[in-house]
This record gives structure tokens, C-alpha cells and sequence, in this order.
């Protein structure tokens, strides 16, 4: 294996230049850099960031990385990490990788050269080849999914919430139940869709697939194909949303076509964003808050800083909780279910 020796040698640069280029703070010539990087690169060196952080007291730096901060759910995301960083004493680099598995795999690389103590992941795809490289060598905890990977995951129990909300529709005498996927290859997505499924099974409802509704990939696209589903003669009574960034084409869509929210058609999300209860009628959601287990988040990756070890792969399940407002009616009673 390369150490900073081979390196400097292969740049023509002296060890303590490597060490500088490396640090992310100190000034190199930018030429200098570029050639220990090369050297880096075509050497496959990997400094030690456990004996450095050691012998440095570490970085007090926490790397977060997030798929998208224009998703609402995100920005509650990093206000409690943050929350959890600074009373532990560390500070917070956000790393927004745009749904993009490249700017991803940069951004494990500016981490390991800043020499953060530990990283908070939440994966843009399911494909985590390009962050295997660096599984085992840098504290990590991986945040809203499931991996087989040797680091802890820490993920709500998807199939038991989308059970939750489907359930308290068929409870409500709801039988005709649009379900609207954005992504339907996310882990996720695929999960809460069986859960959705075995609540609707349990009750007896077969011909669900036609009130399947697939690849809503915008607010916009959610208005769209809402408008198509309301002018079928068969309507739903009822829809159960992925997630609660579609809820405002729902709910415009619903209304365009003349019907009112719940008296017509009830509605119910997932994830409980906050500008969700100042709809109108406020939505019945599921929560699955990271204010609920921020701290739990933060400290299986506080157990590794502190051991300066890299935790063996766990997997940590939590129950998301029905949040119930008003965008649900209760129709059991009224025939309109059969």
C-alpha cells in the first residue's frame, strides 16, 4: 500500500507538502496541488484519517450529505443534525449532491481530505458502489436506508407506515384508494408500496392496480394526473400520496375538477412537512421526523469518533406515526365506499 512517501515521490514534492496539499486549509501552489493529487490518484493513496485524527484531536468536523435541499423534507434534516453537532461540539459541512451520484462521490472525497470526523449519509439512488470505498475507512452512519454495508443504517420502517395510512382509509370506509408513486425503483418507495398493499389486501380490496399511480415526478405532474384520474367514472374516494411534496398538485387538481377535499375525495401524505398543516384542510400525514431520532442518528456516529473505529453494519428500524388533521372523511357509514 502507497504512504505519503510514495506519494511525494511520484509529485517530486517533499512529504510535509503532500501532508499540506492534503489538508484542505493549507496554501499549496495551485500547480502543486494538481501534481500531488495526480500522485494521489494514480497510486491509490489513502492517508490513515483515524491516526491522523488522533494525533490532530480530531477535525470537530461532521460531513452531511443530502440528495436534494430543495426537497422540504431535507431542511428539517439538517436543522436538527445541526442542532445535535453543535451541542456535541462539532461543526457541520452540508454537502448538497443534486440527486447526482458523481457530485456524491466529490463530496466523499472534499470529506476525506478535510479529514472530517464522521459523515451522516442519505443516498440519492440505490446504487452505493462509488461509497464503498470509503465504508470502513471513515466513521459513517447511512440515514433513511437500508444498505448491505458495514456501517450502521438507520431507516423509518416504510411498510409499517404506508400500512398505518392505508389502514386508517380502509377503516374509514375507503375502498377505492388512488396510490401515487414518485419513484417507483426507490427502496423506499417499493416498501411503502407493500405496505400499502397489505393493508389493502386485509381488507379485501383486489382491483387496486388500476388506482395505481405511477412516476408523479412534480407538483405539477401531480396536478396533471390527478385532473385525468377525477374524470374517471369510477373516482377514488380517497388518495394516498409517496410523499407530501405532491399534495399541493393533489389537492389544486382536486378542486379543478369540482370536487372538495374530504367530502369528495379525502387525502393523505407522508412525511409530515411543515407548510403541510396550513392547507387547506390541513393534511393527514405520516411522520417520520428526524427530530424524532436525530439524536439517536448522532450518536451511533459519536460512538465510532470516539472509539475511532468504523461500526460493523447494523441495521436500526423506527415507526413513523399517523398524523391525523382534517383531509380525511370518514365514509363508512355512508354507502359511498361500496
Amino acid at each position: 500500500m502507497a504512504g505519503i512517501r510514495d506519494v511525494a515521490k511520484y509529485a517530486g514534492v517533499s512529504p510535509s507538502t503532500v501532508s499540506r496539499a492534503l489538508s484542505g486549509v493549507a496554501f499549496v501552489e495551485p500547480a502543486t496541488k494538481e501534481k500531488v493529487m495526480k500522485a494521489v490518484s494514480a497510486l491509490n493513496y489513502k492517508p490513515n484519517l483515524a491516526a491522523r485524527s488522533l494525533k490532530k484531536g480530531g477535525s470537530r468536523l461532521i460531513g452531511l450529505i443530502i440528495p436534494d435541499i430543495m426537497n422540504p423534507y431535507y431542511p428539517e434534516v439538517v436543522k436538527y443534525m445541526e442542532v445535535c453537532a453543535s451541542e456535541a461540539g462539532y461543526s457541520l459541512i452540508l454537502c448538497d449532491a443534486l440527486g447526482d451520484v458523481n457530485k456524491e462521490k466529490e463530496y466523499f472525497e472534499t470529506l476525506k481530505y478535510l479529514f472530517v470526523d464522521g459523515i451522516l449519509y442519505i443516498a440519492s439512488t440505490e446504487n452505493i458502489e462509488h461509497v464503498k470505498p470509503y465504508i470502513g475507512e471513515i466513521p459513517m452512519v447511512v440515514v433513511n436506508r437500508t444498505f448491505d454495508v458495514d456501517a450502521p443504517c438507520i431507516n423509518i420502517d416504510n411498510v409499517d407506515a404506508a400500512y398505518q395510512a392505508v389502514s386508517y382509509l380502509t377503516k374509514n370506509g375507503h375502498r377505492k384508494i388512488a396510490l401515487y408513486i414518485n419513484d417507483k425503483d426507490r427502496q423506499y418507495n417499493k416498501e411503502r408500496l407493500a405496505g400499502c398493499l397489505k393493508a389493502l389486501e386485509e381488507s379485501g380490496i383486489k382491483d387496486y392496480e388500476s388506482y395505481i399511480v405511477r412516476d408523479v415526478e412534480s407538483e405539477d405532474d401531480a396536478y396533471d394526473k390527478t385532473l385525468v384520474l377525477m374524470e374517471r367514472e369510477e373516482k377514488p374516494t380517497a388518495v394516498f400520496m409517496f410523499n407530501d411534496f405532491m399534495a399541493y398538485g393533489v389537492y389544486r387538481g382536486i378542486r379543478k375538477s369540482g370536487l372538495r377535499i374530504p367530502d369528495d375525495v379525502s387525502v393523505v401524505g407522508f412525511d409530515d412537512i411543515p407548510q403541510v398543516k396550513y392547507l387547506d384542510p390541513p393534511l393527514t400525514t405520516l411522520r417520520h421526523s428526524v427530530a424524532d431520532t436525530s439524536k439517536v442518528i448522532f450518536e451511533k456516529l459519536m460512538e465510532q469518533i470516539r472509539s475511532q473505529t468504523c461500526a460493523h453494519g447494523s441495521q436500526v428500524y423506527y415507526k413513523g406515526r399517523l398524523i391525523i388533521r382534517e383531509s380525511v372523511r370518514d365514509i363508512s357509514g355512508s354507502g359511498e365506499g361500496e
